[in-house]
């Protein structure tokens, strides 16, 4: 017993002050199976967004390596711009464009049929900052989706875990990055994970590991995937 209490408070230690409050506002119905999602570049455009956004402000993106630190060039002299300049492009970006950001070739339809169809109930997990939660969830609301929106901080394992501490149902998790992925796997080894990354040229870079129960390459498969596990 001690050893299992020990456990707990060491996970809910993991997951920043700043997104318990938000978890606290969840509900889950445990009749339902639960679909929890990333944003940027699973939901939302966030690669052909930024790309538009830089090339605004003379850069352009290398899309040689799946990183954004070394890999934003200035168009003039193909030079990197440093780590710092890199963040604020970030910020400025977020600031400007979250409220409007351009949806995923099939993914409101397809998160409409996993609603609808499959009987899900879906949560996204998106690791901006909290201050832009408000415009996250609109840009969802501007196109009649109605989802519980956590901005999270650090990885997403520990922030799973602590969601579905007292749910019992089939639990889902779509990222597009490998290290959210394993910290899933790490923390809830029982959710499923699916592997997808929308834009093509990114998704070529880099390679899904053999612990990732599923690789996706577009909404309509992961709607698949969906359907055959509940099946």
């Amino acid at each position: 017993m001690s050893s299992n209490t020990a456990e707990i408070k060491v996970d809910v230690l993991q997951v920043h002050k700043d997104v318990l409050p938000q978890l606290s506002e969840l509900s889950l119905d445990p009749n339902k199976p639960l679909l929890i999602s990333d944003a940027d570049e699973v939901i939302l455009d966030f690669l052909g967004s930024f790309e538009k956004y830089l090339l605004n402000n003379n850069l352009r993106f290398d899309l040689s390596t799946y990183a954004l630190f070394g890999n934003i060039l200035n168009i003039h002299d193909d030079q990197p711009i440093s780590k710092e300049e890199v963040t604020k492009h970030l910020d400025n970006f977020f600031d400007v464009h979250t409220k409007d950001m351009e949806f995923v070739p099939g993914a409101i339809d397809n998160l409409r049929k996993i609603e609808t169809e499959l009987n899900f109930q879906i949560i996204i997990l998106t690791n901006i900052p909290v201050k832009h939660r408000k415009d996250r969830i609109t840009c969802f609301k501007n196109k009649d989706l109605h989802y519980p929106v956590i901005t999270n901080i650090n990885s997403k394992g520990p922030t799973i875990r602590e969601i579905i501490s007292n749910y019992d149902n089939k639990v889902f998790f779509v990222d597009d990055m490998i290290f959210n992925l394993k910290s899933a796997n790490e923390y809830v080894p029982k959710v499923k994970l699916i592997h997808y990354v929308s834009d093509k040229r990114l998704a070529k870079l880099i390679k899904t590991p053999e612990a990732i129960s599923s690789k996706a390459e577009s909404w309509d498969e992961i709607y698949n995937i969906l359907k055959n596990e509940l099946a």
